[in-house]
Formats: structure tokens, C-alpha cells, sequence
């Protein structure tokens, strides 16, 4: 691919990630990565490197789009500043917990049954009204902290970001969808900033371009186009319909059960 060629599919991959993380409160990791990664092995780059460039570059570009999609929801009266306070910490912990753990646990049975917990949980969000919330309200207290740092360390263990499953958590604890997507959102901010700050730390790379494994040259290309995306996605949410926000939340779930089903079988 050319640079040109490389420069158009980080913009349309920003914009396409900063939609969903607007929408549905995701981080957009399931379109950066495989597109980054796609790039990358096109223009030459060993798999391997692509693969570590592409994760750490998406959880950088994450970080503006995240802040930007949280504004935004907190502007529509659907975000609090309180979540971030209450649930930030059980999450952080529960994503550095799984790090320490992953290592001694089998790659492969992981992505296997978060991939069948995401298609499962699709059938449920595309089809809201025949469901009924497991709780009346999140929980608190002790259990909140347990909730918080099993969306931190499930995230961390699966290798996506936090947002899928606190939308599921939200919603589950009869949180309207609007709230559970703002919520979501907040979620991004807290994954991505330290795991962003451990990836631009986390390695050596000759390459000019990058600061541990990130990619500036990539990031700049999709952060900016993504962030913009997430201000009109969550705006677009403000204006839908639950329903509506709900079935392309079902969506989301298949492509990333299919996505990470595929993985665990061909790895």
C-alpha cells in the first residue's frame, strides 16, 4: 500500500471507530486493530510487530475519542462524573490483576468463551423487550467493587476494552441504555490511559515514528478523525431511539464474538 493508501485507511478507520464509541460507548479496538494490523503487514511490516503496533496504537487513539464521546454523553445528561470516581479504581485493578494472570492461562479458551458470552449476550441486546433486567439498580457497595474489577480484569483477560462489558453490566442492572452507553464511554478512559501509558513504555523501537509500541504516524491519523466521529456518534445516540442504540450494541457483540472466535480457531 501506498502512503496515500495508508494515510485514507487510518481517517476511514478513525471515523468508523469513533462512530461506534459515540454510539454504543466502545473503544473502537475492533475496528483499529485488524485495520492497523492490515496496513502494517501490507507495507512490509513482520506480523508479529504489526500485531503489537496495532494494539498499542488503537489503545492510544482510544484515549481522545473516549474523553471526547464521555464529554459528550455527560453534555446530553447521560454520563456522571460520579461512575468514573466509584467504579474507576475496581476497574483499573481488575485490568492490572489480569495482566499479572494472563500469562499462566490459555490464550485460546479465553477468547473462546468471551466469544460465545458476546454472541449470546447479541441475542439478548438485538431483542431488549423480551428481557428483563437482572437488578433494579447497579450494584453497590462490596459488590460494586467485585462488578468493577470483573469488567476490569474479563477486559484485560480478553483483550478488549472495558466498554463492552459495562454496557452489558449497566443494562443488566436495569440502567436504561442511554445511561449504560455513557457510563461505557467513561469506561474507555479508564483502560486506555495507563494501558496506553504501559505500551509507549513498554518497548524500545528504532523506528522514529513510534514511542514504545505506538505509532505516532498511525495515530495521528486516526485519532483526530476518530475523536470527531465520537462528538457526532454521540450526539446521533443522544437523538436515537434505545431500541435503536441497543441493536447496534447486538451488532458490535457479533463482529467481536465472531472476530475473537475466529482467532482462538486459526490463531
Amino acid at each position: 500500500m501506498s502512503a496515500v493508501e495508508l494515510v485514507g485507511l487510518g481517517v476511514l478507520t478513525g471515523l468508523g471507530a469513533g462512530l461506534l464509541a459515540g454510539l454504543v460507548g466502545i473503544g473502537g479496538g475492533v475496528v483499529i486493530v485488524p485495520a492497523v494490523y492490515y496496513g502494517l503487514t501490507s507495507a512490509g511490516a513482520l506480523p508479529n510487530d504489526a500485531a503489537h503496533v496495532a494494539v498499542a496504537t488503537s489503545l492510544a487513539s482510544i484515549v481522545p475519542a473516549s474523553v471526547v464521546s464521555f464529554a459528550r454523553h455527560l453534555k446530553s445528561g447521560h454520563a456522571d462524573l460520579r461512575f468514573l470516581k466509584e467504579w474507576g479504581p475496581g476497574i483499573v485493578l481488575g485490568v492490572a490483576a489480569a495482566q499479572i494472570v494472563a500469562p499462566h492461562l490459555d490464550g485460546q479458551v479465553l477468547e473462546t468463551v468471551f466469544a460465545a458470552l458476546c454472541l449470546i449476550f447479541a441475542y439478548r441486546f438485538a431483542f431488549p423487550d423480551r428481557f428483563a433486567p437482572v437488578l433494579e439498580a447497579p450494584p453497590g457497595g462490596f459488590f460494586r467493587h467485585v462488578a468493577s474489577m470483573g469488567i476490569g480484569a474479563c477486559s484485560g483477560l480478553a483483550g478488549v476494552g472495558g466498554g463492552i462489558l459495562t454496557n452489558v453490566v449497566m443494562t443488566l442492572s436495569g440502567l436504561p441504555m442511554h445511561k449504560s452507553v455513557g457510563r461505557a464511554a467513561a469506561t474507555g478512559i479508564v483502560v486506555s490511559v495507563p494501558a496506553s501509558l504501559v505500551a509507549a513504555m513498554a518497548t524500545h523501537s528504532s523506528n522514529p515514528t513510534q514511542v514504545g509500541s505506538i505509532d505516532l504516524a498511525i495515530w495521528v491519523c486516526i485519532a483526530p478523525a476518530q475523536a470527531a466521529a465520537a462528538w457526532l456518534g454521540a450526539g446521533i445516540a443522544a437523538r436515537s431511539s434505545a431500541l435503536l442504540l441497543s441493536r447496534v450494541f447486538s451488532i458490535v457483540l457479533i463482529a467481536t464474538g465472531l472476530a475473537m472466535l475466529r482467532s482462538a480457531i486459526w490463531p
